[in-house]
This record gives structure tokens, sequence and C-alpha cells, in this order.
């Protein structure tokens, strides 16, 4: 018994003493040691490599001894790593969020000030498979949970303020996009073969779609996002295109086909566009990011099946900044990909 007391006495004395030793100086984004650009010299580089991020200490934050030894005893070692990222999102300093279905939480990355912390719950309930992530202009996250069919609302402190969803309202919920401007919310309802458009506190617009394949039709979509101008890309899964639609819900244009060449598609999985109207395609089965001008001409790829910077294993989701910061969540690695957008048609 006095060994057991004195080992558990010893424990927490170390604790204790190491607790405020985990963590490095913050910096403003992880440093990168590998220089990629795409296209390749001669040409003028359009895309730029930066770094990536899989755990806190790819931004700096390094656990102590105690919370190490911890983390074995209780078999949690992993537990702040991605395990399965698929939808991501960049807020306020450099912030980024990473649904995260393989560890049923959102990870929170923020490299300025070290810190790391982690979503689990909402309300009184667990996280049970979140996909769609995205940020309004007042700081509140908007997290999809495609088998609660709800999507939950925090705040800056990650308290829960609001659920949308529940019941029949939703099928499948996955994609999410916020366009700040009209105050307005897009979903990708996955099995209603749809995108409902909301305002941002969940009271329904219009809705978009139906099972089809003729335009403005869908076949599981799975991600949207939003330029300046309030367009509208959705990315059409199954029909293995893109579609665009104006703010008012009507239908623009499509491009895309199915198919293993330049241009085509296989198995699209995210979209997202950069200040310059460039749309990019995440293709899951071609482990690249296709980049099309606004009329859907191949401009340029980037990517290629692997483990090392710059490649891919099943990439899920892209998410483009304001700063043309390009977020690629690569599920099968386990890892976010970060790059750049360098500018210039």
């Amino acid at each position: 018994m006095f060994r057991t007391r004195m080992s558990t006495f010893l424990l927490i004395s170390l604790f204790f003493i190491l607790a405020g030793c985990g963590n490095t100086p913050p910096k403003t984004e992880p440093a990168s040691t590998v220089s990629l650009v795409w296209p390749s010299p001669p040409e003028k580089p359009r895309i730029e490599y930066l770094y990536s991020v899989s755990g806190p200490e790819d931004i700096g934050v390094k656990r102590s001894f105690v919370q190490k030894v911890w983390s074995v005893i209780t078999g949690n070692d992993d537990a702040q790593r991605l395990v399965r990222p698929y939808g991501a999102c960049s807020g306020p300093d450099g912030m980024l969020c990473v649904a995260d279905p393989g560890t049923r939480s959102v990870h929170i990355f923020h490299a300025k000030e070290g810190s790391y912390r982690q979503i689990q719950k909402a309300g009184k309930e667990y996280l049970n498979s979140p996909i769609g992530i995205a940020m309004d202009g007042t700081g509140l996250l908007y997290v999809s949970d495609s088998v609660l069919k709800k999507i939950f609302v925090y705040d800056k402190n990650d308290k829960l303020v609001a659920e949308i969803g529940g019941g029949d309202r939703f099928a499948r919920p996955t994609g999410l996009a916020i366009d700040t401007n009209l105050k307005r919310l897009y979903v990708t309802d996955t099995l209603n073969h749809s995108v409902m458009v909301m305002d941002l506190k969940g009271n329904l617009i219009t809705q978009l779609g139906k099972l089809g394949d003729e335009d403005g039709d869908f076949n599981y979509p799975t991600a949207v996002t939003t330029d300046g101008n309030g367009n509208i890309y959705v990315n059409d899964s199954m029909n293995f295109r893109i579609q665009v639609f104006d703010s008012n819900g009507r239908f623009i244009s499509k491009f895309g086909k199915h198919g293993d060449g330049m241009g085509e598609f296989s198995n699209p999985k995210g979209v997202g566009i950069d200040t310059e109207g460039h749309i990019y395609v995440a293709d899951a089965i071609f482990d690249s990011i296709q980049i099309f001008s606004d009329k859907g001409e191949l401009l340029l790829f980037f990517g290629q099946a692997g483990h090392e910077p710059g490649e891919f294993w099943i990439p899920t989701s892209v998410f483009i900044d304001p700063s043309n910061k390009i977020f690629v969540c690569d599920s099968y690695t386990q890892r976010v990909q970060v790059f750049r957008f360098l500018g210039g048609e």
C-alpha cells in the first residue's frame, strides 16, 4: 500500500514539475525543408509546396515527458494526430481546423499561438463522423456530422451554440461552404442528391438539384464552394463533373466527364477556388489536384500517388483561403498538405 501511494505521489510530483515544459516558442507557421513547385523549371512556377500537418508537433507544440508516458499508459498515444482527415478550413491568424472521422473529432491547430485543442463532443453527445467544416466571418465554426445527420455550430471557445438538422432534415450532410457576404450556408446532402442553401441560423432558403444527370441534377454531390461573386461550385461526384450556379441557384455551366485522361475525373471528392477564379478539383483515384479555368479548361495539375511531400493517397478535399493558401486533406497519409498559388494565368 505504501509503495502504491509513494508511486502515485512521485508521478503527480513529476507531472507538476514537467507539465510546463511541453511547448516550444510559437511560430507563425511550420517551416519546410522541401522545395517543390509546379510546373517544374524552367517554366514559371504557379504552385509551391509549403508544409504539412499531421499532429501538434508539426506546429511546434511538444508534449512533456509525463504527457508522453501517460498517453502510452492510457493507450491514447496517437489521439492528437490525424487519422483520416476529410475536411479542412482556416481561421484567423492561420488557425487550421480539420474534421477527422477517423478520430471522431475536430482538430484545431494554431501555429501562431503554439497551441492545439480538440473538439469531441456536441452538447451531450459525441461526434460520430465529422466530415465538412467551415467558418463564418464572426469566428463561428460549422461542422457537419454525416452519421448524426446534423450540423453543429461552435463559438471561439469551442462551446456548442447551435444545432442544425436532426430528424429527416438531412439524409447525409457532407460538404459545407459559407458565403460571408451573402451570409449563406451551403450543405451538400449526398444521399438526397441536393445542395441545401440556408441562412447562417439554419433556415432553409432553397434547395438545388435532384437525382439525375441533366443540367442542375446531381448524383451523390460531396463538396461545395463559392467565389467572390456568390457563384456556387458543386462537386457532382458520380456524374463526374463540376457544376456552377449563380447566387440565385440558376445553372450556369458544367465541365468534366468520367475517364482516365487529362482533365477527366475518376473519383472527384473536393472542389476549391482561388482569388483569380481558378477551380481546383481533388481526385481520390488519380491522387492529384487538377486546376481548371472558369471555362473548364485544364490549366495544370500537381501531385501523384505516394507518401512524400507533394504526393497524395486519396485526397478528399480542397480549401483555399483568401491569401491563396491551398489546404488538401490527404486522408490515407494522415495529413493536411499546404500549398500556395503564386498568381498569374
